[in-house]
């Protein structure tokens, strides 16, 4: 970054700023300027409709309500079930019948219950139901005393083919053989009777004809009925839940399977399972609705396929504390052919590791990285190339603890040795499938004398060893930049502008000049009379200099509509002009009023970048003094809004459903403190600015003290550890030991190493010239690795390195370079330091990005749901003087012609400049090769934030984040990735799937970037892709059963629902007072249902699946902080969510803290079906076809969003990344983790 261009650019707003201040009011007064809006899209929500039906094609946003009109609505009386279970009239003709299902379970639900209500205003029932060639329907309904009905039955072309017509109240039986397999049509009339009568009936099919055999099909694999290549109709039931067949099929041919029952039989699923002629299961077709494959042969025999019913009745769970809702019943339609070959997806190839059983310990050193350098040498001797193989051991911190509980109270629920005890205890149970317990090592605390020993016990003898400087004695250096003290009064100055002055209609709405007097401003709308949750009620923008949205208040309180919109409160970044404005009309609020805060601005100069600046602002009695730091450009950059504002309630119970009208979690107003402090871990070079301002108008006299440090990374500690990290790589890849040395001399433990093992030679890797005082001491240096290049060209050297780049930082002082390390060895990768980008530091922008993100955001429900940088349609040039130029004009004469969009696109410029300073590093080190590239950020997301991995995805490379809290937990989840592949055998149900289907799309569709409109199926795809290559697949929507089902096991969970702005799971409630059945006990099922509509989990409405964050169709809410108590052990799960906001919040860090191997996830709005649809390709790749999760991901990027690692044109303004909402993808774990397939067999483990 050219700091000087921005400094004189700076100089110049100033001057012409206060050149407008003073004539301002002469050239025109500011805010009566009368204007037209110019494009603006940086609204964190889009007004959407709350009210659809069935088969619309809207957009849903998560977290938001959406009410499904129904034209035939179904009864809210409990008592009432009628129709059939449908709570509503039956159909008045055959186009409208209800469904029946015979051949289930009769519970008064859609279709299986048996009473209708007919009378002289309500003459006619239709309904339908399937059955089979060969079977006998037999119909029969009961009258009410005194009424005299009819009963026909109808073809579906509508032709009567029999008839009941009694008189009187005698009742009607029909009894007919279907010619035809598939639907058929029964009708109820009304002859006579007085009132409304209820009747009764009953429907059974008798008989079965199974393949034209007049019966059933066998039920067990040894009695499977021979078939011969052909088409056959077969019926299952509740009491008949499996046809067995058999084929004969030659060596190399193709067992080509067709099943079809979604034309027969209606809203039920059957399956395909085909076993070999040695009765193992090698296949199965497991499509919602019909399946097909063509299977190759590989022995020639019997081979046998079975039919059998989703969920069923006998393979689905059979919980005893809760109900279970099970379906299926109907005829289906097999085709099964013999074809010249076959062609399957292949096996998911497992990534070949030797685990080594035995355990190295490092005990934990908060006070320094003694402990991080000696764990780094540890890594050649537990992840390291012999002869072709990948061998590994794991490597854990013990002493760790700091609390993982993230909300209210910090000492709850468990410690990072908690993390650590899960990892030890799968990779025990793992080395005892083998009858192995692992033998134990504790590394010295000393890294001199830890890679000594471990080089000594690990080697007899070492020609060649790898040597790094020991950098754990490196100190950075702190200077005192500020030491303020000073008096703060509460100084505030209230403007209230009626909601119908014409000054809010102008562009920026209420426009005002903000001198340097003033240091934070507040808007409240209030009066807020329109009660919808897609409104902006408050909006604060920059309007010149920075040009921007700032703050936006998007849920109004006391609820998400009424009431007053007064969230927002923001420091005055720069001087300069300020507006205040809502969305709403001028009818559907009272007025807006502006606060501004009085307080104090200091300015210091950094001087590098390779510093950390730390402020803190001091009191002697709790007060409301906050303390702010501005970039040079005039970004906020710290503090950073909490994910979370609390108090979290007792589980199952909201923030702010049903509380009273004052809802401190809805804004952001620290407690009265002693002591404040905002930190940046990335600054650019210039004039920063910190400023000490009151959170409240009103309050005491505050005396303050302001201390603001600058610490500079020492450039000797840099130097080492990057040199050290690296160094562990090239030891792991040759098994090389890895031996310390000081600066200038070779310490005795090294020396006496060097002697036990013969090492005549050595490679040098000093980045920096940081060894050249001991360069001479050393015996002959074969390499001499000074630079990074060096460093990188080494590494790229072997055949075992993969294209693959491990990023991390050292602005914490903290050692995750150690695990960093870790990771790279498995991978053959370089370990680079984002802040050397030459061209600027990466991270910076990260910061900035978030910090934006953040306090654009708002609270909702007590989470902070982030806002959505502005994004346009078109270039936007990025011309600060233009800018300039242009605004003066438009001051003048009040045309908005003149200005460009408001924010300048902020979403593809912020974004593609911190890809750039990416990037360009990583193309200046060579490392841009042929293919993709994957990158691993390993730094906690306070220091290098999200946004970095997550824009780093696309087609020319794949991305993840190894988030951490401390170097013990991100070398935990290092480690569980590393040995993923041995220990996912400790998980004892890992052929198990799970999810919480609770908001999905079915049938509705989206336009993607490359102008198609796709179409999503969600559920369907989750049960398809999940059942795939074997596994169980186990949906559920209870709490408890998702809560039972995740402690016993499984590899794959995916959440599809609200985030509740990141701050909690939905689930559905088995009873609850705020539904339109109070008193209704409902079922968990394998996908979430309308419950309040009366739709059971067959019968999804076409177009979302929606349940609300109020009634109707209100979900349960659990907190991440219960999910965190309830959770055991998760034995290296993959979590998948769609949601809002998760990704950003601290619910993947609870996942992550009990044992899960990655989270992937939405970090902002959630958008269906669009992100529905790239999940939906995610699952297809990574669980059908093998692909790792960070492949798969990369390459729905262009098709959704903006593709930032090619730049095209149709990702950038393709309609999909158009949308004003959009998400921030991101994946916290390995990017290239291949998740877990049965055919996998578990890695025989070698002693020590």
């Amino acid at each position: 970054m050219n700091n000087k261009k921005h400094s004189k650019i700076s100089r110049i707003e100033a001057v012409v700023i206060a050149l407008l201040f003073i004539g301002a009011a002469v050239i025109v007064p500011i805010s009566t300027i009368a204007t037209t809006t110019p494009i603006d899209q940086t609204t964190s929500n889009s007004s959407e409709q709350s009210y659809y039906t069935e088969g619309d094609k809207n957009v849903f946003i998560l977290d938001r309500s959406y009410h499904l009109i129904d034209p035939n609505p179904a009864s809210t009386s409990s008592a009432d079930n009628d129709d059939a279970g449908h709570k509503k009239d039956a159909g008045k003709d055959l186009p409208r019948a209800l469904a029946l299902y015979p051949g289930e379970l009769i519970d008064e639900t859609p279709g299986r219950g048996r009473s209708g209500k007919l009378s002289s205003t309500d003459t006619v029932d239709w309904f339908f139901f399937s059955a089979c060639v060969g079977q006998q329907i037999v119909f029969s309904v009961t009258p009410p005393t005194g009424f005299d009905l009819n009963v026909s039955l109808w073809t579906a072309d509508s032709v009567m083919v029999i008839s009941s017509n009694n008189s009187g109240s005698t009742q009607e039986i029909i009894n007919y053989v279907p010619t035809y397999t598939g639907k058929w049509y029964v009708v109820l009339q009304y002859v006579s009777g007085s009132g409304l009568g209820q009747y009764t009936f009953n429907v059974t099919l008798i008989g079965q004809n199974d393949a034209n055999t007049a019966g059933d099909a066998p039920n067990t694999r040894t009695a499977a009925l021979l078939l011969t290549p052909g088409t056959y109709f077969g019926y299952l039931d509740i009491n008949d839940p499996y046809d067995w067949y058999k084929i004969q099929v030659t060596d190399g041919q193709g067992i080509h399977v067709t099943l079809k029952m979604n034309d027969l039989v209606y809203q039920t699923d059957f399956d395909l399972q085909l076993y070999n002629p040695s009765g193992t299961l090698v296949y199965e077709g497991n499509y919602y609705y019909d399946d097909e494959f063509n299977y190759p042969a590989n022995v020639t025999g019997e081979w046998s396929i079975r039919v059998d019913i989703f969920p069923g009745w006998v393979d689905c769970p059979q919980p005893t504390e809760w109900q279970y809702y099970s379906y299926g019943a109907g005829p289906y339609n097999l085709t099964i052919a013999v074809e010249t070959s076959g062609s399957v997806p292949g096996p998911i190839p497992q990534p070949q590791i030797t685990p080594i059983a035995k355990t190295f310990k490092v005990t934990n050193d908060p006070e320094s990285t003694k402990d991080d350098f000696a764990y780094l040498a540890a890594v050649p001797a537990c992840n390291y190339m012999a002869d072709g193989k990948r061998y590994l051991a794991p490597i854990i911190y013990t002493g760790d603890s700091t609390p993982t509980a993230y909300y209210d109270d910090p000492t709850e629920f468990g410690t990072v040795d908690d993390l650590t005890q899960y990892l030890v205890d799968d990779w025990n149970d793992y080395l005892a499938l083998f009858g192995k317990i692992p033998e134990q090592y504790t590394v010295p605390t000393d890294p001199i004398e830890a890679a000594a020993e471990i080089a000594t016990n690990g080697w007899t003898s070492s020609e060649t060893a790898v040597v790094a400087v020991d950098g754990s004695s490196f100190e950075d250096t702190t200077k005192t930049v500020l030491s303020k003290t000073r008096t703060l009064s509460h100084v505030a100055e209230v403007e209230t502008i009626d909601g119908k002055d014409p000054r809010l209609q102008s562009q920026f709405g209420y426009m005002q000049f903000v001198g340097p007097k003033w240091c934070a401003m507040s808007v409240n709308v209030t009066g807020i009379t329109l009660s919808s949750h897609s409104i902006v009620g408050s909006i604060l923008t920059q309007a010149f200099p920075k040009y921007m949205d700032l703050g936006y208040d998007d849920w109004p309180v006391p609820y998400d509509g009424t009431g007053y919109a007064g969230d927002i409160y923001f420091p005055v970044t720069r001087v300069g002009f300020w507006s205040a404005l809502s969305e709403l009309a001028n009818t559907s609020h009272d007025s807006v009023i502006v606060t501004k805060y009085a307080g104090d601005r200091y300015r210091f100069r950094v001087n590098s970048n390779d510093a950390v600046i730390n402020a803190v602002v001091t009191t002697d009695e709790p007060s409301d003094v906050l303390v702010f730091l501005v970039d040079p450009q005039g970004n906020l950059r710290a503090p950073v809004t909490p994910a979370w504002n609390g108090p979290v309630n007792p589980i199952h119970v909201w923030n702010g459903f049903e509380n009273p009208p004052y809802n401190p979690w809805r804004t952001w107003n620290p407690d009265p403190h002693t002591e404040f402090t905002a930190e940046v871990l990335h600054p650019e070079e210039g004039i920063w600015t910190v400023i000490v301002v009151p959170r409240n108008a009103e309050g005491p006299n505050v005396r303050y003290t302001l201390t603001t440090t600058l610490r500079t990374i020492n450039p000797d500690r840099a130097d080492a550890t990057i040199s050290a990290a690296n160094a562990a790589v090239i030891a792991s890849l040759n098994h090389y030991p890895l031996l310390y040395v000081t600066e200038d001399s070779i310490p005795a433990a090294t020396a006496s190493a060097f002697t036990t093992l013969g090492v005549t030679k050595v490679i040098f890797v000093e980045r920096g010239g940081i060894g050249a005082d001991v360069r001479s001491k050393l015996p002959t240096i074969e390499k001499d690795l000074q630079t990074m290049q060096e460093i990188v060209d080494e590494i790229k050297s072997y055949p075992t390195s993969e294209n693959y780049v491990t990023a991390t930082s050292l602005k914490t002082g903290e050692g995750y370079f150690a695990s960093a390390a870790m990771l790279a060895a498995y991978h053959g990768s370089p370990v680079i330091r984002v802040e050397d980008a030459p061209d600027g530091d990466p991270a910076a922008l990260a910061e900035r990005i978030v910090l934006w993100l953040r306090w654009a955001g708002d609270y909702y429900h007590g989470s902070r749901a982030n806002g959505h940088l502005p994004i346009h349609n078109a270039p936007v040039e990025q011309n600060k003087f233009k800018l300039l130029f242009n605004f003066i004009k438009f001051l003048l004469n009040g045309n908005t012609s003149v200005l460009p969009p408001l924010g300048l696109d902020a979403n593809r410029y912020w974004n593609e400049e911190m890809f750039t300073y990416f990037h360009n590093y990583i193309d200046s080190l060579g490392l841009d090769l042929e293919g993709q590239e994957a990158y691993a950020i390993v730094a906690p997301r306070s220091d290098i934030n999200m946004v970095l991995h997550s824009v780093l995805n696309g087609n020319n490379s794949y991305a993840g984040q190894i988030p951490g809290i401390t170097p013990a937990y991100s070398s935990n989840l290092i480690v569980r990735s590393v040995l993923y592949p041995a220990l996912i055998f400790a998980n004892p149900n890992r052929n198990a799937t799970t999810s919480s289907l609770m908001n999905y799309p079915e049938a509705n569709s989206f336009v993607l970037n490359d102008g198609i409109r796709y179409y999503a199926y969600s559920s369907r795809v989750v049960k398809d892709t999940f059942s795939s290559h074997l596994r169980t697949y186990y949906g559920h929507t209870f709490w408890k059963a998702h809560l039972e089902r995740m402690n016993a096991g499984a590899s794959v969970y995916y959440y599809s629902g609200h985030g509740t702005g990141g701050s909690g799971m939905s689930a559905m409630y088995e009873q609850t007072e705020h539904s339109n059945y109070p008193d209704q006990i409902w079922w968990d099922a394998w996908r979430g249902y309308m419950y309040d509509n009366w739709r059971m989990v067959r019968d999804v409405i076409s177009g979302n699946v929606w349940f609300n964050p109020e009634p109707p169709n209100l979900y349960d809410i659990i907190h991440y902080k219960w999910v965190d108590e309830n959770f055991q052990n998760l034995r290296s799960n993959a979590i998948f969510y769609m949601s809002c906001t998760t990704g950003d919040g601290d619910g993947p860090l609870v996942f992550l803290d009990h044992g899960a191997v990655l989270f992937y996830g939405n970090a902002n709005t959630g958008l269906c079906p669009e992100a529905d649809i790239a999940d939906d390709e995610v699952f297809i790749e990574a669980l059908v076809h093998g692909e790792s999760v960070g492949v798969a991901w990369s390459k729905q990027v262009w098709l959704h969003g903006r593709d930032r690692t090619t730049g095209d044109n149709t990702s950038m303004y393709g309609p999909a990344s158009m949308y004003p909402i959009n998400s921030i993808q991101v994946i916290y774990g390995d990017p290239s983790l291949v998740i877990y397939s049965p055919e996998w067999q578990a890695p025989e483990p070698i002693d020590a």
